[in-house]
């Protein structure tokens, strides 16, 4: 989308967009449209202000602790130059965490659904809208992540990698409904996630980028690549961050 701060209404290029997306919602079976305001997608006959919205103003609205392990995969970043590509946007939570984690670095989230694009545009627009400073950071690419990443030009400082969908346990409960709906817009079945993470990983390499972090479950594999072992890792309960440190080699 060429500008993240335009009303759709008044572009006409977003305006097109944005009926791409509905249009990919109403085949997939759902809804999406403007409830209050907000721009979500909901199942027909569900309520509005019930749907699934981009997580970008509201991960901004929280005062997030220091200790949030992307955020001190961020700050950990120091004087390294560079954008922070996040190349699986989703709905949004981790670029604003990115961004928020920065007093001034740019932040690039990738989405190549039309339907998640426009939850992620509509989310920066409020956040711009609600006068949140990291929101004005954020840029919202709608197309293939790997072409971005390909074509940024100067290294990134950092790479994002979050898969959308994690391996499936079998005593595992339910996700929870945005990530439901999502794998019902997505049709996930047909995407093999592993071979997905290590494509994306080598070419984070291949761009020199300072760091990258791969977020996945703790059970979950780390693709085996010619980057080795994580430099370090963070993990929780439910998450783990895996973290290829690369300054030291770009810096040689």
């Amino acid at each position: 989308m060429s500008d993240p701060e335009s009303d759709p209404a008044s572009d006409p290029e977003l305006e097109a967009e944005l009926d791409l997306a509905v249009a990919s919602a109403a085949a997939a079976g759902m809804v999406l449209e403007m409830a209050d305001g907000v721009l979500e997608l909901r199942l027909p006959g569900e309520r509005p202000g019930g749907g699934v919205r981009s997580e970008i103003e509201s991960a901004l609205v929280r005062r997030l602790e220091s200790g949030h392990p992307l955020r001190r995969i961020v700050q950990g970043l120091g004087e390294t130059p560079g954008v922070i590509l996040d190349l699986t946007g989703g709905l949004g939570a981790d670029t604003a965490v990115a961004a928020a984690s920065s007093s001034s670095r740019r932040v690039v989230t990738c989405e190549r659904h039309p339907v998640v694009a426009a939850l992620l545009q509509d989310g920066r627009r409020r956040a711009v809208a609600a006068g949140l400073e990291p929101a004005n950071r954020i840029e919202v690419h709608h197309g293939d992540a790997l072409s971005r990443l390909r074509g940024e030009g100067d290294p990134p400082a950092l790479v994002m990698i979050d898969p959308m969908f994690p391996p499936r346990r079998k005593s595992s409960a339910l996700p929870p409904k945005p990530m439901q709906r999502l794998r019902s817009l997505l049709h996930d079945a047909a995407t093999d996630v592993d071979v997905e993470v290590r494509e994306l990983l080598v070419a984070a390499e291949r761009v020199d980028a300072g760091r990258i972090v791969l977020k996945r479950p703790p059970d979950a594999m780390v693709p085996d690549t010619s980057l080795g072992p994580p430099t370090f890792e963070i993990s929780t309960k439910l998450l783990r961050w895996s973290v290829w440190e690369r300054r030291a080699a770009n810096d040689a």
